[in-house]
């Protein structure tokens, strides 16, 4: 990015954003323990992410912030997508490896990251079984990620390093998950390519060139990595501001009315727009066939036996001088794995590389507090969930 006053304006909406980010994803990931729900987990980051927007930038009173994509906590098998209704909630047990994924924006300039962890009641405790090589794999593969978002270097290339990653630990990159160029108001720009390589469906043959900001998205599995919908109902949606559709149901009109007048451009919890309301509820079906809301599917890995998925995701600025991580990476979970990088070998040759860390500006207090959810053990809650 240049340096003219309009541009370092984008950049401090940007830094901003990704300031907020990391701080509602280390206070979250915090929490993550055994005997919360998930539930109250996603409820508890898109708080933070209002409250915390509405902190920054308070002399530019009109501009649109908040939440860019809701957060999400997505347990074992699960993908991706996953902030449950009540009635679809999930207590975390020991040993669990958990996903949280945050997103945030001031102006449309958009953040966000996800960490996985694994939730433990023993915080000295280390893991070394299948869920330690998934967690070290993903986490590897979103440094070398990183490092690779310079100025000529390709998507392709970047496909290929997270595969060696992958395939190093014995893991698979999940489908349907993408490393994505963003821009004010946009979350899947020009150059939007799968982490997965898939011999069908090339990356673009294209550069990394400076200026551009990219998410990162390194979701690895101990399973095959295929993805199937789950038993969850989708709770995420999105409006389709290209699509055009004369509704015929009036709960249909009513719903994407009220979508329209509270909802930007970015995806959102249907529960905050219909609620109870049946009648509003009752019009999600026509609005999905036609195409005018996307609904983000729960995905799971469909291996059988146990599967465990873990994320790292980040954003990244291609500078100049090569990589800039804006959002901040939080420290690797407890996890020993079997294997180790070589230093002499392609990808450890490439974690050798510098990538920056951006200096993020310093949050401002809460006006108002948010509290954290407390962690409460119900006999039996964990058993009530399937997660396949």
């Amino acid at each position: 990015m240049s340096s003219s006053n309009s541009n370092n304006n984008i950049d401090t909406k940007y830094y901003s954003s990704s300031a907020i980010v990391s701080e509602v994803l280390a206070l979250v990931q915090g929490v993550a323990v055994p005997g919360m729900s998930v539930g109250a987990l996603c409820s508890y980051g898109d708080a933070l992410v209002e409250a915390y927007t509405q902190s920054v930038h308070r002399k530019e009173q009109t501009i649109e912030r908040g939440v860019s994509v809701p957060t999400t906590v997505s347990v074992n098998r699960i993908i991706q997508n996953h902030s449950p209704a009540p009635n679809d909630d999930y207590v975390l047990s020991e040993g669990d490896v958990v996903k949280i994924e945050i997103g945030a924006h001031i102006d449309g300039f958009v953040a966000s990251a996800a960490h996985t962890v694994v939730a433990t009641s023993v915080p000295s405790a280390t893991v070394t079984d299948r869920r330690a090589d998934v967690v070290s794999a993903a986490y590897y593969a979103s440094e070398v990620a990183a490092r690779m978002v310079r100025p000529g270097q390709s998507p392709r290339s970047l496909v290929k390093a997270i595969g060696l990653v992958a395939s190093g630990f014995g893991c698979t990159v999940a489908e349907d998950t993408y490393t994505c160029q963003i821009d004010r108001f946009v979350l899947a720009g020009q150059t939007t390519f799968a982490t997965r390589f898939n011999p069908d469906l090339f990356a673009p043959d294209v550069t990394f060139e400076t200026g551009e900001v990219y998410t990162v998205d390194c979701t690895l599995s101990t399973g095959d990595g295929v993805a199937r919908a789950s038993d969850h109902d989708p709770s995420i949606y999105q409006r389709d501001v290209n699509r055009q559709y004369s509704l015929k149901l009036r709960t249909s009109r009513a719903l994407f009315s009220e979508v329209c007048k509270t909802r930007s451009v970015f995806p959102f919890l249907m529960r905050s727009v219909a609620g109870d309301n049946q009648m509003l509820r009752a019009g999600v079906s026509e609005c999905v066939r036609s195409q005018l809301l996307v609904p983000f599917a729960v995905t799971v890995d469909k291996s059988a036996g146990d599967v465990f998925v873990a994320q790292f995701k980040l954003t990244v600025l291609c500078n100049y001088t090569g990589p800039v991580r804006l959002t901040r990476q939080p420290q690797m979970p407890s996890v020993r794995s079997a294997t180790a990088i070589p230093s002499e070998s392609e990808i450890g040759q490439i974690l050798a590389l510098d990538c920056a860390q951006a200096e993020l500006p310093e949050l401002p207090r809460l006006k108002t507090r948010v509290n954290a959810p407390v962690a409460q053990r119900v006999a039996g809650a964990s058993a009530a969930m399937d997660l396949s």
